[in-house]
């Protein structure tokens, strides 16, 4: 419940899936924020507003760009946004040969999977389709490099169901707690419904969102995760879920990757007309 002196409703899913995921970059030397992945560039942005100074860079692949300086999210306009404040340029073979390996245990991304499986293993390229045969996308570029030295290693997932949380992924592309020697490994999800661990002793949830029954998560997740009870998280500061309304998503960029089919090109369309609406420095 939000206190009085910040009004508005309780925080919604999108909400808490970011204040979720800010928790995990808090520490984080560099957040790295990926191409059109809206909650991953909120929660960086958020877990800046939290750490404040000791808060991360955000790297941002488009503009090529490293920056502390403060600002809202974008969708459209995030490279333009990222430009203005950045405090160093590089290009994408200096980034990945030689920033990234200094950068290790000490930069992160959350990564959207299109499927993760009970032992941590991403896939990002290819599913099973329903008439058979196999269903291929575009991937994600670094993503072997990033499971190297990104300790934990990040996911999330908008929507977990058992097509995207399973048993074992349809294509291995990337293994992260293979990467690391036996028990240094990690990898953590947060989903619309819960956050995960993954380690080399096994999987479990750590938290579930709030209104989310132990049945709900049990009929959701793969059955070798193990569930235990746990805990509801609390609800966000109100001060800062006021804060991510008002000035860190105040066009609600957060939303988008819960939009699917025709639905989804007509919030692109908005959140493009509220963004060409507003100045940037």
């Amino acid at each position: 419940m939000t206190s009085p002196a910040h009004g508005g409703a309780p925080a919604d899913t999108a909400e808490s899936m970011v204040f979720a995921m800010s928790e995990w970059l808090l520490d984080a030397g560099v957040v790295q924020l990926g191409l059109a992945s809206a909650l991953n560039q909120v929660a960086a942005l958020l877990a800046q507003a939290r750490a404040g100074a000791r808060g991360p860079a955000l790297e941002d692949p488009a503009a090529l760009t490293l920056t502390r300086s403060v600002r809202e999210a974008f969708l459209a306009r995030s490279e333009r946004a990222a430009l203005a404040g950045a405090t160093r340029r590089y290009e994408a073979p200096e980034w990945i040969g030689q920033m990234m390996p200094r950068l290790t245990g000490r930069v992160r991304q959350f990564v959207r999977p299109l499927q993760i499986d009970a032992r941590g293993r991403i896939n990002t390229l290819r599913v099973a389709g329903r008439s058979g045969g196999h269903r291929r996308f575009a991937g994600l570029a670094g993503l072997a490099e990033l499971a190297e030295i990104a300790q934990p290693f990040l996911a999330y997932l908008p929507q977990q169901d058992r097509r995207s949380f399973v048993d074992a992924v349809d294509f291995v592309v990337a293994d992260p707690l293979a990467m690391h020697a036996r028990g240094a490994g990690r990898v953590i999800l947060v989903t619309d419904l819960a956050v995960f661990e993954f380690t080399s002793d096994g999987a479990r949830a750590l938290s579930r969102h709030p209104g989310v029954s132990t049945a709900m998560l049990r009929e959701r997740t793969p059955a070798g995760v193990a569930l235990d009870a746990p805990p509801t998280v609390p609800p966000p500061d109100p001060a800062l879920l006021h804060r991510l309304r008002t000035a860190i998503d105040p066009r609600r960029v957060r939303d988008i990757e819960f939009v699917t089919g025709p639905a989804r090109r007509d919030a692109l369309l908005r959140l493009h007309a509220l963004e060409a609406a507003c100045p940037l420095p």
